[in-house]
């Protein structure tokens, strides 16, 4: 049986990445407080909470929300980064830089406990760009991780490894949670993998922001995506009988 509390927990996250994506930023902070007031162990709602008041250039609330994270989980790799950007933001560099270079540490920590043999040629060149996502995370720049990490996660699809372009995407829209073309992978690598739910919500996400921002490169491959997969949907049934 479902938890419910777990359910509400998912939704309020969902609505906020989705308020994020539609640019209503108070509100996207409205329903993860929400979240955090459900499951209040959690540190990832106060780490949206902290990049969206960065986005919103109100460092000061972004470094409560990012220290608020961390007192739930003190050596969480994105709440480290973005309370360093929070403090960098803030004029006091000093720190930002030591919180940076802890932040950069654990993340090569990963990278050495999860290192693959390369299998595949092109593994390596992808990986690269994994670590230059991390190193400009750690250094507080939030737009290039998330270039770099959808790259990466491109890559990932490339060579056909499912799970690591899944990572990938993850923390590039922790790097920034309104990358559009992140979502657009993540609904494909939904679908591939045959988890129709998720590929539809994430499918809508990007229509209602197309419905916004009327970009029709981006709509088209929308469509034609919908199109290799109409049948296992009503909602992508829609979508694929969209006018291109």
């Amino acid at each position: 049986m479902t938890d419910p509390v777990s359910v509400q927990y998912k939704d309020m996250l969902q609505r906020g990445h989705m308020s994020v994506v539609n640019g209503r930023p108070l509100e996207a902070i409205g329903h993860y407080r929400q979240a955090a007031a459900l499951v209040p162990e959690r540190p990832l709602p106060y780490t949206r909470i902290g990049h969206v008041y960065l986005q919103m250039e109100q460092p000061r609330d972004a470094l409560t929300a990012f220290e608020s994270a961390l007192e739930r989980a003190p050596t969480d790799q994105d709440a480290l980064a973005g309370k360093a950007s929070a403090l960098g933001a803030s004029g006091r560099t000093d720190e930002a830089g030591e919180t940076r270079r802890s932040a950069a540490q654990l993340e090569s920590q990963a990278r050495g406990r999860s290192r693959r043999s390369p299998t595949d040629p092109r593994l390596r060149e992808i990986e690269q760009h994994v670590i230059n996502g991390a190193d400009s995370r750690a250094a507080g720049e939030d737009g290039v991780a998330s270039a770099a990490y959808l790259t990466a996660a491109n890559g990932y699809v490339a060579i056909n490894d499912f799970d690591a372009a899944m990572d990938a995407c993850l923390r590039s829209l922790e790097a920034r949670p309104g990358n559009l073309d992140v979502h657009f992978v993540m609904t494909m690598l939904y679908l591939r993998r045959g988890w129709i739910d998720l590929g539809v919500e994430r499918a809508v996400l990007i229509e209602h922001r197309l419905d916004i921002d009327d970009d029709r490169l981006r709509r088209n491959a929308l469509v034609a995506l919908a199109r290799d997969y109409r049948t296992r949907s009503p909602e992508l049934e829609r979508l694929a009988s969209s006018e291109i």
